[in-house]
């Protein structure tokens, strides 16, 4: 059983404060409609986050970003000189904790796959969308990454806290230009300590990298304390939970242990359509399952970005197409339509439904899963948008139930990250990372688009202010 000692110094450099900031940005000031010491939120429809059956008529006590009391309106005491808001019985739930996402879109061309950092648009989104913590589940361009955490924590940007993961950690003839390419185990572990000094608090492997050189970071992430998850391929699952690795990205859509031209250290060709044909109640998949609950590896969900290459995918969010660029939006449609013009049911289609099964079973197993967007795929993949349609497919596609579905966008995404004594669920002591929507989630998942205001430690951010900031501009920044 690996042990993994967080280190303090990583909680401090990753939680931002928990207290009302008082100097935010005449910028960030123009999202911000509640911030003040003490803050009562009455007659919420409370989603706890644990899973449990929403109460109504609820007060939640908010002193100085930390929630300070929860429990029935007529049992509550309102502190003298706080500011009082009536929530008219909406619905009150714990801030998304998403773990596969990004700062940056793709942007695909005929011949070469591109990304675009929106190192503006994104945070926005995020935040907006109810997000009130997220991973960056791999940087390219982590030295603005890490830029925009800061301006975040300081007050001068709006965003979600961020865990910054490191660059890609990937081996030889690595598909997208932008990464750097691992020559050995050495030089992994120099990689992992340069960027953990930088401030990344976390790792993520690539696919192209092989069982030594990712030995090697797994070690020496752990070293420091901190964990790595993986999108990979030239590994198999069962391979790197072997190895150490602590978490593993796109449910099992990644997944090569069942491909039929497998090779050692090397990327199959028919990972897809062996995921595609396989049967998820087989002995095999329930094996390997049983196998990476076993070891402790935590799955991440990215049902979002999968869907995006099914011919089976609802037509596109017409909200999500104005936040668009002009640029951005046509090159979506150009490949939205082609996929949707292919004929059905195609690889894609079939492999989406069986990881979708997988991931459920998975759970059902007692495994740890968690929730993420990739603002990446077929280019009309958004930040806030589509974390929504990431834990909605949790209940269309996984079969999960809409408060099964919440927790494990906020509880359970905090346990991923070691954050659950801080955050993740609304009880007296977390942090105030609220969001409130009009609508009963718990019952209509689709409701979570509802969301009015978002509390980032105790603050009162207007999501319709942060959405409609960036409408027209995602793709230019």
């Amino acid at each position: 059983m690996k042990k993994i000692i967080f280190s303090l110094s990583t909680l401090i450099s990753f939680a931002p404060a928990s207290f009302p900031q008082t100097n935010f940005s005449d910028e960030v000031k123009t999202f911000i409609d509640y911030n003040a010491p003490v803050t009562v939120l009455k007659n919420c429809l409370l989603i706890d986050g644990k899973g449990n059956e929403a109460k109504p008529k609820q007060t939640i006590i908010i002193k100085k970003g930390i929630i300070d009391w929860v429990g029935d309106d007529a049992s509550a005491s309102t502190p003298t000189g706080s500011q009082v808001i009536d929530v008219n019985g909406r619905a009150v739930l714990p801030g998304w904790v998403m773990l596969h996402e990004h700062l940056y879109m793709s942007t695909p061309s005929p011949t070469l796959f591109f990304i675009k950092e929106m190192p503006v648009s994104f945070p926005r989104l995020y935040l907006a969308c109810g997000a009130t913590t997220i991973r960056t589940a791999g940087s390219i361009e982590p030295y603005l990454d890490l830029r925009i955490k800061k301006e975040i924590d300081s007050g001068k940007v709006a965003g979600p806290a961020l865990d910054v993961t490191g660059p890609y950690l990937q081996g030889k003839e690595s598909q997208f230009y932008e990464m750097h390419e691992l020559k050995s185990p050495d030089d992994a572990v120099k990689f992992v300590n340069y960027w953990a000094e930088q401030g990344c608090t976390s790792f993520k492997a690539y696919m192209n990298i092989d069982k030594p050189t990712l030995k090697a970071a797994v070690d020496a992430v752990h070293k420091r304390g901190l964990k790595i998850t993986g999108h990979l391929c030239a590994v198999t699952y069962r391979e790197a939970a072997e190895l150490g690795i602590d978490q593993l990205e796109h449910g099992f859509r990644a997944s090569t242990d069942f491909a039929s031209d497998k090779k050692e250290n090397s990327c199959p060709s028919s990972a897809l359509s062996s995921l595609a044909k396989i049967n998820p109640e087989s002995d095999s998949v329930k094996e390997l399952i049983r196998f990476l609950v076993s070891k402790k590896v935590i799955i991440t969900s990215t049902l979002s970005v999968s869907e995006g290459s099914t011919t089976t995918q609802p037509m596109p969010d017409s909200a999500a197409l104005e936040a668009m660029s002009p640029d951005a939006r046509n090159n979506y449609f150009k490949i939205f339509l082609g996929i949707k013009s292919r004929k059905a049911p195609t690889n894609s289609d079939k492999a989406f439904l069986n990881n979708a099964k997988m991931e459920k079973q998975f759970y059902d197993a007692g495994g740890l899963l968690t929730v993420g967007t990739d603002p990446t795929g077929n280019g009309g993949i958004l930040a806030g948008y589509h974390s929504w349609r990431a834990i909605e497919l949790l209940v269309e596609a996984d079969g999960f139930t809409p408060l099964e579905a919440i927790k494990i966008a906020t509880l359970n995404g905090a346990m991923a990250l070691r954050m659950d004594k801080i955050i993740g669920t609304i009880d007296m002591g977390k942090r105030a990372d609220l969001i409130v929507i009009d609508g009963d989630p718990s019952k209509k998942i689709t409701d979570i688009r509802k969301v009015v205001w978002v509390f980032k430690s105790g603050v009162g951010f207007n999501s319709k202010k942060l959405f409609d900031s960036v409408r027209g501009k995602v793709g230019f920044y």
